[in-house]
């Protein structure tokens, strides 16, 4: 085999002709091989020469990881789950065992091109998978990938550098109950909790998870206040006590109402620590209930209305009373406002009318 010196790294011709570039490692000094071979020595040459550089700048990628399966480094992104909920790490297991791997698994880390995700996305849009699923599992894998880049494995991540859109989440336009179809809905429920329950969902603003978790203890009716300080999620099939979505607490004023709704629950119960409590005293499965109790009620009621629908009523008519955005913001527990005025903040059917009455009032003033 024909050597080459060079003052810094080596080339040499190998038997078959082809030339092979060797650089030392910036931590032990010993020759790397590069990932290739090159049909000249000037090739060569020019590939050492751009290495010297990337090494001179601190950015040196690891020529050998970069031969590693991204299934090496699914484990490594896996051990950085420690703050995510119990429902969120089945998503991102899922998503990586139905979609991801069975794709990309085998493939070295630095083979997986943007042209590459552009397919993988185009094919799962060919499938018919929903803009949520498809949205999560890009961003599972491209954060699998980040794992490579800032290892230094590989120089960039391909997902930034995709062709293919993202397909868009389709606007929906859901309803803002007011209080007399949230009334409605409550009459329809076949049982008082039930009632209760939904009662205090539109107007505490609660989190479902944060409601089935509320404790009698976290009550103080005599100043009608509510501690809200733990969450349950039921989503894993085993629920699991955990705090709330921004591991904040916070304490509630609820109206007057609600507050003797739950005193009257409060001693028809038996003794339980969880203020809705199914029938034996235990933590009240969020499936269940809907599936058994809240659908069929507002089936009855004539009310197209989802759970979740509650907290943007609640979020809706706190600014119908006079409530800031910063108020309302504290009062659901969002981390931002923008969530708050963007997501759950929706304008009540009859609203636009409202606002009508009272510019016509100012016109008649003038």
């Amino acid at each position: 085999m024909a050597r080459t010196r060079r003052s810094w790294g080596a080339l040499r011709q190998l038997s078959s002709g082809r030339w092979q570039a060797r650089y030392p490692d910036p931590d032990t000094g010993r020759l790397i091989p590069g990932p290739a071979t090159f049909a000249s020595k000037t090739s060569a040459d020019r590939w050492l020469n751009r290495k010297r550089s990337e090494v001179d700048s601190g950015m040196v990628i690891d020529e050998r990881a970069g031969r590693a399966p991204l299934r090496a480094f699914w484990e490594p992104y896996r051990r950085t789950w420690g703050g995510l909920s119990p429902s969120t790490k089945v998503s991102y297991d899922t998503a990586w065992r139905l979609r991801i791997e069975p794709r990309f698994g085998d493939v070295k880390v630095r083979r997986i091109k943007p042209s590459d995700i552009d397919a993988w996305i185009g094919d799962m849009i060919d499938a018919g998978h929903s803009q949520p699923v498809i949205v999560e599992t890009v961003g599972v894998l491209r954060r699998v990938l980040n794992r490579a880049v800032s290892d230094k494995v590989i120089p960039s991540n391909p997902c930034a550098e995709r062709g293919i859109q993202l397909p868009r989440k389709q606007q929906v336009e859901r309803p803002v109950l007011s209080p007399s179809e949230v009334e409605k809905v409550a009459q329809a429920c076949k049982n008082e909790r039930d009632a209760v329950l939904l009662r205090f969902l539109a107007y505490s603003g609660c989190r479902i998870g944060e409601a089935l978790a509320l404790r009698w203890v976290n009550v103080d009716l005599e100043s009608r206040t509510v501690r809200i300080c733990e969450s349950i999620s039921s989503n894993t099939g085993k629920p699991l006590l955990r705090p709330t979505k921004t591991y904040a607490s916070r304490t509630i004023d609820i109206p007057r109402k609600v507050a003797e709704q739950l005193l009257t629950l409060q001693k028809s119960q038996s003794v339980t620590a969880l203020v809705f409590a199914n029938g034996s005293g235990g933590v009240l499965y969020y499936r269940n209930w809907r599936s058994r109790c809240f659908d069929p009620a507002a089936k009855r009621a004539g009310v197209k209305v989802l759970p979740h629908d509650l907290r943007s009523t609640c979020a809706s008519l706190l600014i119908d009373a006079g409530a800031s955005p910063k108020d309302v913001q504290v009062h659901l527990g969002h981390s931002s406002i923008a969530i708050t005025m963007n997501v759950y903040a929706r304008v009540r059917k009859g609203r636009s009318a409202d606002l009508a009455g009272k510019l016509d009032a100012l016109i008649a003033e003038a």
